[in-house]
This record gives C-alpha cells, sequence and structure tokens, in this order.
C-alpha cells in the first residue's frame, strides 16, 4: 500500500486518537451520495496503519488485496477473533432499518451484538451509511466515538467530525484521496452467514454437494440432472435420495458429537466426597 503523506497534523492527531482508545470502537460516516464517504473512511484506516496504531483492515467491498474482503457476519466474527493485532472493519451500505418485521432484523441485532465484544479483540468498526437515522440504534450509543459528516461545499469535500469525548467540531477542508484501491460501484454485499459458492461446495463431497443443490430447487431430479455433466452419467433418483440421506445422518452425527459431555477421568470417582456443608459456610475453602 502506498503511503498516503499529504493529510494535516490534525487530522492526523483526531485518527490516532480514535484508534488508540478501546472505549469507543465505532465510527459512523455518514453523507449523501457522492460526497466521498467510502474514500474518508478508508483514508482514517489508511492513516492510521500510516501512524502505526492500526495493523490490518478489512471491508464488504473489494481493495483489490489492500485490505482483507468479508462479505458475512460470520467471517467478520471469526476475523476479529483469530487474528492478530489491531484490526477495522469498513461496512459500506451500512444503512439498514431496524424493523422487526424485516428479514435482516436478525442480522441487525447480531451486529449491535458483535460491537460490544470487539473492543475484546482489539477492533474497530466503521459504519458507512447515507442517512443517520438509517443507523437510529447507534445514534446515542456509548461506543460510538465519532461521526463523520461528509458533504460538498462549491466542489470541495468537507468532513465534519463530532468526537463523544468533547463538545468540539473539527472541520477539514483539502482532504486527500485514499490511496487504498476500491470499486466506487461495489454492490458491498453483507449476510448473516457466509455464502458458500458452488466451488466450496464441490469441494466438501458429492453428498454436500447434492444437500446444497437440492436446498435451492427441491427437486432431486434436477439436481440429478445440474451434476450430470460433472459425473459423466445422470444419477438415478434413488442414489441422489441415498446422497441426501448421507448428509443428513453425517450432519446429525457432527451435531451429537458436539453435545456430548465431556469424559470423566479415571480416576473421578476415587476422589474424595465434598463437604457440602463446609462449602457453604465457607466459600473459599477449596475442595
Amino acid at each position: 500500500m502506498q503511503i498516503q503523506k499529504e493529510y494535516s497534523e490534525d487530522l492526523a492527531f483526531l485518527v490516532k486518537r480514535l484508534f488508540n482508545q478501546w472505549k469507543y470502537p465505532v465510527i459512523v460516516v455518514y453523507g449523501n451520495p457522492e460526497t466521498g464517504k467510502t474514500d474518508f473512511a478508508l483514508l482514517m484506516v489508511e492513516i492510521a496503519m500510516d501512524l502505526g496504531v492500526l495493523d490490518r483492515f478489512a471491508s464488504n467491498i473489494n481493495t483489490y488485496d489492500t485490505g482483507e474482503t468479508i462479505t458475512s457476519l460470520e467471517e467478520e466474527n471469526y476475523w476479529f477473533e483469530h487474528q492478530a493485532g489491531t484490526k477495522c472493519m469498513v461496512l459500506d451500505e451500512a444503512g439498514v432499518h431496524d424493523d422487526s418485521r424485516s428479514p435482516l432484523s436478525r442480522l441487525n441485532r447480531e451486529i449491535r451484538h458483535g460491537v460490544f465484544i470487539i473492543r475484546k479483540f482489539k477492533g474497530h468498526k466503521i459504519f458507512i451509511l447515507q442517512e443517520l437515522e438509517d443507523l437510529d440504534k447507534w445514534k446515542h450509543s456509548e461506543l460510538t466515538g465519532a461521526f463523520v459528516k461528509k458533504k460538498t461545499f462549491e466542489n470541495e469535500f468537507i468532513a465534519s467530525i463530532k468526537t463523544r469525548w468533547d463538545g468540539d467540531l473539527y472541520v477539514f477542508r483539502d482532504i486527500p484521496k485514499t490511496t487504498i484501491p476500491y470499486n466506487t460501484l461495489d454492490v458491498a454485499p453483507y449476510t448473516l452467514e457466509k455464502q458458500l459458492g458452488d466451488r466450496e461446495v464441490s469441494l466438501k463431497g458429492l453428498p454436500y454437494e447434492v444437500a446444497f443443490k437440492y436446498a435451492k430447487c427441491g427437486n432431486l431430479s434436477v439436481v440429478a440432472k445440474e451434476l450430470e455433466p460433472k459425473l459423466g452419467k445422470l444419477l438415478k433418483h434413488t442414489q441422489a435420495k441415498r446422497l441426501l440421506q448421507q448428509f443428513c445422518r453425517e450432519q446429525l452425527r457432527i451435531q451429537v458429537k458436539k453435545g456430548r459431555p465431556k469424559k470423566l477421568p479415571a480416576d473421578f470417582w476415587n476422589k474424595p466426597s465434598v463437604d457440602i456443608e463446609k462449602e457453604v459456610t465457607n466459600p473459599d475453602a477449596k475442595m
């Protein structure tokens, strides 16, 4: 990544302060279309990495391998938990309505829950949206450290930043563009669970592939026809059914195995019994 050196010292100081603390892991960037919201969000990430207060970032838009591309909450949670160093997730098109009747309501609940725990993994999150009301739940959140209003005035891009720790309004002009490449026309997909592709499914084996295709169409005859070019033959209905049953059995075994209690140690029953009365009267007593 090419290092950007054209930003002001004041902007660098504010970005460093945002990413150097963990009390407020959320930054909200909002504004009308074509005001440079995504560009500014990535610029903040770039400055933070330049200053050494951020190690890596991810986004649901394509940054051409400069950062990781994450398009589901499942992948994001895994990334925050298992990736080393300080991290930031840039979520573009985050303006989703929290409506209990909406199919996205569960996703919204999980997103809010995730923000409460990313601090434990040295994480930050940047939400990018057009209207602040689109993410109304974060308006008064104690986890939001800054609100960035992007706008244009006389063909100049301006960023107004309001931080939680003071009442000052910071206004930045002559903002350079980020050197992080990204696709401005990217649809920025983001789902609750990782979406499996045909290639990933085929690597898991034929039973998994049959189940995957059956879940999409609900017809084993159609599944057999779709697999014919790959297998070089047309599966009989009974063969496809057995493969589907095999998949179900394997998944059930996995779930049963997960639910089994841990085995007790061999000498468990030889240990002295616990004096319950003693435990109650003296909580600090060791077993």
